[in-house]
């Protein structure tokens, strides 16, 4: 698109994406809560990699986006949420489909607890562990997608404008 920054402009399918869609991109929606100790993030490990995500994940067809961030922070967290704005996209696209067919666009919103008094508790097996992280903290972090810089400038202000990140990993 236009006028939008990522990676770089050049199709993914020029880079050997001749293996079939698995169906057009994944979205996956995620809550930004900032409170008093920091930044709500969660520890994954997939296919023998471990790392810290926002707490969210994927948008059934169909499915309203604030629908799918309280379904998805109560499942993997027991946590009810008050879902905010639109804050951000981001988008992650292998640069080999053939190999790793991997098309997912990150939206983040900006989210609350619902009892700012409620406590997290990890119920996906997916999630080894949830807690809040200062700015600083952020650097030494796997964080995927990589967004520390746009994190760390929410702990001043949370933007204005939807902002698109680009293609970031």
């Amino acid at each position: 698109m236009p006028g939008l920054p990522g990676r770089d402009d050049e199709p993914r399918e020029a880079r050997g994406a001749d293996a079939q869609s698995p169906g057009g991109p994944t979205v996956r929606v995620s809550a930004l809560i900032l409170a008093d100790d920091g930044l709500l993030l969660v520890r994954q490990r997939r296919q023998g990699d471990n790392y810290w995500l926002l707490p969210g994940g994927g948008v059934k067809f169909g499915e309203p986006l604030a629908v799918a961030l309280r379904r998805e922070l109560l499942e993997e967290l027991g946590l009810e949420v008050v879902p905010g704005r639109l804050l951000a996209l981001a988008e992650a696209i292998s640069d080999d489909m053939s190999r790793y067919p991997k098309h997912v666009v990150h939206v983040i919103c900006e989210a609350r607890a619902a009892d700012p008094a409620a406590r997290v508790a990890p119920g996906d097996e997916a999630v080894l562990e949830a807690r809040y992280f200062g700015r600083e903290e952020l650097a030494g972090l796997d964080l995927r997608p990589p967004i520390a810089p746009f994190l760390r400038r929410c702990f001043d202000a949370l933007p204005a404008d939807l902002q698109y990140l680009g293609v970031v990993w």
